[in-house]
């Protein structure tokens, strides 16, 4: 048995680039990385793994925020060569391998005028993304990215391709669709219902960092109640800033977003920019991007960035307490380069039972993702602390939930805390899928005991 593909062992030319993670706090050593080109390469890499018995980790977009997707002495199995996209408009369904990443799925769509929901970071690998759900601009609209997943193929630890669907495996369908990445086998391709879209209505908003709490109580009783077509992120930052930002996206006319938007603009902002342009380049300004970006936008290379992002989730606007509790946290910020943004949810999130999918958060008014950044190492813990202190701080005002794809070694309850009352059945599913626990990481899914 060998492995095939690209193959980068520790200490050949490219090993450097190749191990980098997104998130630079953390440098893996893996044993070698296979990029695979084919399913088959796919299989290849997992049987060699289990007859070598070299531990594995499975990667596409790199993204994985605690760097999960790497380790030391690993095989890294990546999928991110394998980015072909086809689009069957008779059907309204795209098929993706697994390696491909979001502004080139979302170009592709464009050019059959229809598009999926996902995120709006334009180098995330469409897989991960899905897996531990999919929240962006469309969500409201359209749900999460797992929710217009029609069925995925594959490799199992046994190193066999197999479907998953509602009606082939569909234990494993449900646990795909927010059961988070690495847990029970290597997705080679993934299959979605598409929606045609033209254009769209994007808006920036801005208030004197003095208004926060004003324009933050707003916010939480407004966003999650609007039209299922506009989604809302409330962006706060440092006070040392100096601004409060809503920004958001809208599926209609800037004459119908000027109605959702009514109530909130009697707030007064400071800035009001609204403006209807095509969906794709809605893509390109929410990922920072301009039309004539490289195609491959190489996110690590260069890139010194470290981070520590973790997330919560509110049922209910918070309280006084609560309410003081971040403005406190904002006005101790250890640098400018810090955001809390508030991911409204509600509409289409809403209308799927916390059970249909693994995906159990539908019932809350938004996720909190607390941000924060730094390049100096001396920096470092100082954001560190002040992440975890706000977190921890905030409890008294959340559910107790996270996002998964927003993953944090700090959690202590991490089990329940991704997946609530959908875990017991995760673990049932990875016991008949993967038995012998072959595709494991510090957070994953272990077989039932």
């Amino acid at each position: 048995m060998e492995l095939t593909g690209r193959v980068i062992y520790a200490g050949e030319s490219g090993y450097e680039d190749a191990r980098l993670n997104f998130n630079t706090r953390f440098a893996a050593s893996p044993f070698a990385i296979v990029f695979c080109q084919s399913v088959t390469d796919v299989i290849n890499a997992v049987n060699w793994a289990q007859t070598s018995g070299i531990p594995v980790r499975v990667r596409s977009g790199r993204h994985s925020y605690e760097a999960f997707s790497v380790a030391d002495d690993a095989l890294i199995i990546d999928l991110n060569d394998m980015e072909k996209i086809q689009v069957d408009r008779s059907k309204a369904r795209a098929t993706i391998q697994a390696g491909a990443e979001l502004v080139p799925i979302y170009e592709t769509l464009n050019a059959q005028g229809v598009t999926i929901p996902g995120g709006s970071c334009a180098t995330v690998g469409i897989t991960g993304l899905t897996l531990g759900g999919g929240y962006g601009l469309l969500a409201r609209w359209k749900g999460l990215t797992c929710d217009n997943l029609q069925s995925v193929e594959m490799v199992t630890a046994a190193g066999k391709a197999i479907v998953a669907s509602p009606s082939q495996n569909p234990d494993l369908f449900w646990a795909l669709r927010g059961g988070g990445g690495g847990n029970f086998g290597i997705v080679t391709s993934l299959t979605y219902q598409v929606h045609s879209i033209d254009k769209v209505t994007v808006y920036q908003l801005s208030w004197n960092w003095s208004e926060i709490e004003r324009v933050m109580q707003f916010w939480q009783t407004w966003a999650p109640e609007t039209d299922d077509r506009h989604t809302s992120i409330l962006k706060l930052v440092s006070e040392a800033v100096g601004s409060v930002f809503v920004v958001g996206q809208f599926v209609g006319t800037e004459t119908e977003l000027r109605q959702v938007l009514a109530p909130l603009l009697t707030l007064a902002p400071k800035s009001v920019s609204i403006e209807t342009l095509p969906y794709i380049e809605a893509v390109y300004a929410f990922a920072g991007l301009k039309p004539d970006y490289p195609k491959r936008l190489a996110h690590w290379h260069g890139s010194q960035t470290k981070f520590k992002n973790a997330s919560d989730y509110v049922a209910r606007p918070l309280s006084a307490a609560g309410t003081m509790t971040v403005i406190n946290f904002l006005k101790q910020a250890p640098s400018k380069n810090v955001v809390l943004q508030f991911d409204s949810y509600g509409g289409a999130i809403a209308k799927i039972a916390p059970d249909a999918t693994a995906f159990p958060h539908r019932q809350v008014n938004f996720n909190i993702q607390y941000q924060t950044y730094w390049t100096k190492p001396q920096d470092q813990a100082a954001h560190l602390n002040w992440v975890r202190n706000f977190r921890a701080a905030m409890q008294p005002h959340v559910t107790g939930g996270c996002y998964v794809n927003y993953c944090d070694r700090d959690l202590k309850n991490w089990q329940t805390a991704y997946y609530g009352s959908n875990w017991q059945k995760l673990k049932q599913v990875k016991q008949r899928v993967d038995p012998g626990n072959f595709f494991r990481f510090e957070q994953s899914v272990p077989k039932q005991t």
